[in-house]
């Protein structure tokens, strides 16, 4: 296993069914070098996250 990075992965997420946030959520914090700043539930709610924590990364699902 690699060692986690001094900056994490700034992750906001989005799904629009609880039980798939779930395990999304689940698998990033697995991951030692991936920070959840936000979860969304639909892509308004992602949007605004996204303006107000400027993460690295946004993951939506289809």
């Amino acid at each position: 296993m690699h060692e986690p990075s001094e900056c994490p992965i700034r992750v906001v997420f989005a799904d629009d069914h609880p039980t798939t946030r779930a395990g999304i959520r689940t698998a990033l914090q697995q991951a030692p070098d991936i920070e959840i700043v936000g979860e969304a539930a639909d892509g308004v709610e992602a949007q605004r996250l996204v303006a107000e924590l400027h993460p690295d990364v946004l993951l939506l699902t289809w």
